[in-house]
């Protein structure tokens, strides 16, 4: 499989001119696949988008990438967004691609239980969707996150440290999951257990929500014709997404079972208004708190300030 890794440190951000193609960053990870169903069968072009998808290798430098400026819009995962934000770079929430509902997991060998989990080293990215993750599964068994002892990689690395046995326990994601399960492993918790945590998004700067809206709209409607594409034609569409992720097809269909893609109508419930507002509010509310208990971020974050439901509305 080849990832086209941008980087983007030798160059001066330059938001698109109305003739631009928008740059939407897209990362590595099973909630995010439809978005080569997007690239394989033109869903931009049939969508008449003024875009084109930029694939990273590595999220943080996406992140970086969309605040920067070097993006117009990244999917990412919401802790991403509150960290964005609580910088002071205007980025909006625009679409809710999926939340993990399995798919992110605590792997363990040799420990049965997560008050077992005191005093041992865990694999994890520090102060990132997994450490909430860990943090949220920790308190509701009675564990301080402090009784732990947090090894700080990013989630391929976790994986692999686990397979090493160099870590009592990983806290990773899919495909790494699974690879640590074959290796001897178990699950002690997933996201199952922790539902509307984890969520991913797709997020865009201030100046493209602004200037940019029917482009971005266009964007959210290939998104949305990929994820009917899916259902129509699944044999095809878990080819597309299998491939790019570097898996069996059987593989990848068991990784698809642990998110939960939120639909146009999913999306709109879950948002709300700023008026009558969706319980994604409260996620953001959730992880801005964590982040700012963590001393991940030091300015809070709104909700309000990083959610624009309108584009989700509508539709074609």
């Amino acid at each position: 499989m080849m990832l086209v890794a941008v980087l983007f440190a030798q160059q001066s951000p330059s938001y698109a001119s109305s003739k631009d193609p928008l740059k939407v960053g897209v990362n590595i990870w099973v909630g995010w696949m439809p978005w080569w169903i997007v690239k394989e069968k033109g869903l931009l072009e049939k969508n008449h988008a003024n875009a084109k998808l930029v694939f990273f290798g590595v999220q943080a430098n996406s992140m970086t990438a969309l605040a920067s400026g070097h993006l117009d819009a990244c999917s990412l995962a919401t802790n991403d967004i509150v960290s964005i934000a609580a910088k002071g770079v205007g980025t909006k929430i625009v679409l809710l691609n999926d939340e993990s509902y399995g798919a992110d997991m605590l792997v363990t060998r040799n420990i049965d239980s997560v008050k077992d989990l005191k005093g041992k080293k865990i694999a994890l990215e520090v102060g990132g969707v997994s450490n909430f993750f860990l943090n949220t599964v920790l308190e509701k068994n009675g564990v301080s996150p402090k009784d732990v002892q947090l090894l700080n990689m990013g989630a391929a690395d976790a994986g692999s440290a686990f397979l090493a046995k160099t870590v009592d326990a990983a806290v990773t994601w899919e495909p790494y999951g699974s690879q640590a399960i074959k290796s001897g492993g178990k699950f002690l918790a997933t996201s199952k257990d922790t539902p509307n945590a984890i969520v991913d998004v797709l997020a865009v700067s201030d100046e493209t929500a602004k200037n940019r809206s029917e482009d971005v709209k266009r964007v959210l409607n290939a998104w949305f014709d990929a994820l009917d594409y899916i259902k129509t034609n699944p044999d095809d569409a878990y080819k597309i997404m299998a491939k790019a992720s570097d898996v069996s097809v059987k593989e990848f269909k068991e990784m698809w079972e642990g998110v939960r893609m939120y639909s146009r109508e999913d999306n709109v419930a879950a948002l709300g208004t700023p008026s009558k507002q969706g319980p994604y509010y409260k996620t953001v509310s959730d992880m801005n708190k964590f982040m700012l208990e963590q001393k991940l971020i030091s300015e809070s974050v709104t909700s309000s300030s990083v959610i624009d439901s309108s584009f989700v509305k509508g539709g074609k």
